[in-house]
């Protein structure tokens, strides 16, 4: 675990150096920053049940970490696929690993009248997405961190929350 909080250190340090978004400062924007460690998530369907985030299963893991002006996630299934490192990995191999797996980082803005994180995704594990923006409404609680995406969610999914709790300041 400490090789991977290092790496996503080295990903916020080597981000394009930008000038903070209008909004990303003040007393609730302060609180994101640090490093934050995935607890759940949850997402209910149209027809009531719950159900984690298929893309990470029941016990996916993942660290959120912001600094002043950055921010940097990665989520992982734990139960993907491994192969022999001594051995090329088959095509479903790989497809395993890429889909249960998901990071980006980027400069990020709070609006704090709207309750709302906004991560400018510079650099994404998915080609497609990079440059996108991820919204999400935040609830602070304690040492917890409940971030809410907002629509377009996934299909069927009709409230989706992904819970942190804070491991660092």
């Amino acid at each position: 675990m400490k090789h991977l909080v290092r790496l996503i250190g080295a990903a916020l340090v080597m981000s394009v150096p930008m000038p903070a978004p209008a909004g990303s400062e003040g007393p609730v924007a302060s609180g994101f920053i640090g490093v934050w460690k995935l607890v759940a998530t949850e997402q209910r369907l149209a027809d009531g049940t719950i159900r984690p985030a298929p893309a990470f299963g029941p016990n996916g893991l993942g660290y959120l970490i912001y600094a002043k002006t950055h921010m940097c996630a990665l989520l992982v299934d734990p139960n993907r696929p491994r192969w022999d490192p001594a051995q090329t990995p088959s095509e479903q191999q790989v497809r395993a690993a890429f889909n249960g797996a998901g990071a980006y980082c980027g400069i990020y803005e709070v609006d704090e009248k709207d309750r709302l994180v906004i991560h400018h995704a510079e650099l994404d594990t998915t080609p497609s997405d990079m440059g996108t923006l991820r919204k999400r409404h935040f609830v602070f609680s304690g040492d917890r961190l409940v971030l809410h995406p907002v629509p377009p969610l996934p299909e069927g999914v009709v409230e989706y929350s992904l819970t942190w709790e804070r491991v660092e300041k």
